[in-house]
């Protein structure tokens, strides 16, 4: 074998697993959702704002990182030499159990600054918060967990009523996101039902036609050199991966990615793709080292 040939066959084989190191899922009504956003983000005046709930590991934090890769941060330089760094999008965890305090310390986080010591003012931090806000140029801010609210002794109106105040101070696009129990939240004033616009994710609850064409999508991403049949009924890959996964996205991934890497593809000397085949062995392998993550999933009411 020539070097040349090598060094091509070598790079194949790494981009592969590449591939399933990365692997991306967008489902359809996903599609949609960033659609919604990029109006919102994109529209200047009113703000609009959205409600995103579904169960967990159904895909909404996933979601969230990869929309905040089409706007990426980036750094300026003002007339006095000082370096800002512009975050279009933030992301930030409603903290638990819920405080102003650490609320505003979770924001001023997610904009890069570091944590106040001593023992700062709820106000000082609103303040401060606000202005990195104006400062970095922030357009949206993703709110995930927010069912910490529920579960939390703060009184839940207050809480709303402090993120419905950031938004109309510093004029920028909130998405609110959190399990289907949030959706209380949204319903305690009249207001926030005309202000946050409710989305919703679901799981996949059977293994169909949709299901099939989102392991066929999940193959074409792989671009393995052979047919896997992921969405193929009559392989009984697409029956094993959806009783694993519960038809949460959230969990499919982990399952595939552990797959592979059963069968050596992180490997460095992995060179062979005939070694690498899927089947129904592996997979339930790769679903015995990984279930710990998910084994009290509850999903009856999702």
């Amino acid at each position: 074998m020539r070097v040349n040939d090598y060094y091509m066959n070598f790079n194949e084989y790494k981009e592969f697993a590449e591939r399933v190191k990365n692997l991306n899922i967008v489902l359809p009504e996903v599609e949609s959702i960033y659609k919604v956003m990029d109006s919102h983000i994109k529209r200047n005046g009113k703000t609009r704002h959205l409600f995103i709930t579904g169960p967990s590991n159904v895909g909404k934090t996933r979601m969230a990182e990869n929309y905040i890769r089409k706007y990426p941060e980036y750094t300026i330089v003002e007339d006095d030499e000082t370096e800002i760094d512009i975050k279009p999008i933030i992301y930030m965890e409603t903290p638990h159990p819920f405080t102003l305090l650490e609320f505003y310390h979770e924001l001023i986080y997610a904009l890069g600054s570091p944590r106040l010591g001593g023992v700062p003012r709820i106000n000082d931090l609103k303040t401060r918060a606000y202005h990195l806000i104006s400062k970095q140029k922030v357009r949206m801010i993703i709110i995930d967990e927010l069912n910490n609210i529920q579960s939390s002794p703060f009184n839940k109106k207050t809480a709303m009523d402090a993120i419905k105040h950031m938004a109309n101070k510093t004029n920028v696009t909130l998405v609110l996101m959190g399990i289907p129990e949030a959706t209380e939240l949204r319903e305690l004033d009249e207001q926030y039902k005309s202000r946050y616009r409710p989305r919703t994710l679901h799981r996949f609850k059977e293994c169909n036609e949709d299901f099939c064409k989102l392991l066929n999508s999940i193959e074409e991403q792989l671009k393995f050199p052979m047919k896997i049949g992921l969405g193929d009924i009559s392989t009984g890959l697409p029956q094993i991966l959806h009783y694993q996964s519960k038809g949460k996205v959230g969990y499919l991934v982990p399952i595939i990615q552990e797959a592979y890497d059963i069968l050596g593809v992180f490997e460095e000397s992995f060179d062979d793709f005939t070694k690498a085949i899927l089947s129904p062995h592996v997979l339930d392998e790769a679903y015995k080292i990984i279930q710990g993550d998910f084994i009290d999933d509850n999903i009856e009411d999702n």
